[in-house]
């Protein structure tokens, strides 16, 4: 499939545990799904389609590979309705990014995202400042924790939404894959000649 053009899922290091062959692409249960080497990352790709259209059950192929990648380790995902020409322009791509790719990997390796909704509004700033210090990052009640503390953060939340007491809930959702601190990329975009390979087929 070296000449023919690819849907690309995401970015992943080349030491990902994840098995693409189980997981499966756009277009339905025989779209496969593999890798394309490239050095020290890999692009996770299917056969790209004819068409692609933001329909909820393509979204939704889109997103279950992703969730499930993320099981295995970090992920860069790509947008939706991005396509290589091949896995050649593909592969030359990512290992022009290898070193920006890996440093965005390793932000994220470890850690996960929990959101935290605060009800009535007025409370919010408090309790985000609460949270801060427990987390790695955090913007707009999103917030990036470390694995392994992931139980002390949600303790955290419990405990305010205790203190509130029926004046008001404070509820988290989460762990979840950090997609918040992860941009979409397009791993095929060339910024150095301002020129793009990309085939875009949504919409």
């Amino acid at each position: 499939m070296n000449g023919s053009a690819v849907y690309v899922f995401g970015v992943v290091a080349d030491d990902h545990p994840a098995q693409p062959a189980e997981l499966v692409g756009l277009g339905g249960p025989d779209a496969a799904v593999w890798r394309v080497p490239a050095g020290s990352t890999a692009g996770v790709v299917a056969a790209a389609p004819g068409w692609l259209r933001a329909r909820p059950r393509d979204l939704l192929a889109h997103q279950l590979v992703l969730d499930c990648l993320w099981q295995g380790g970090p992920v860069l995902p790509a947008r939706y309705g991005t396509v290589a020409p091949d896995e050649q322009t593909l592969r030359a791509a990512l290992r022009g990014c290898a070193s920006r790719h890996l440093d965005a990997l390793a932000q994220v390796a470890g850690r996960v995202e929990v959101d935290v909704g605060v009800h009535p509004a007025t409370g919010t700033g408090d309790v985000y400042e609460a949270l801060r210090p427990l987390a790695v990052r955090a913007s707009d009640g999103r917030f990036l924790v470390e694995e392994d503390t992931v139980d002390t953060f949600l303790s955290r939340v419990a405990a305010l939404d205790h203190a509130l007491a029926g004046r008001g809930r404070v509820r988290a959702t989460g762990p979840l894959p950090p997609y918040s601190f992860t941009a979409r990329i397009d791993p095929l975009a060339d910024k150095a000649s301002g020129s793009d390979p990309l085939l875009d087929r949504s919409g």
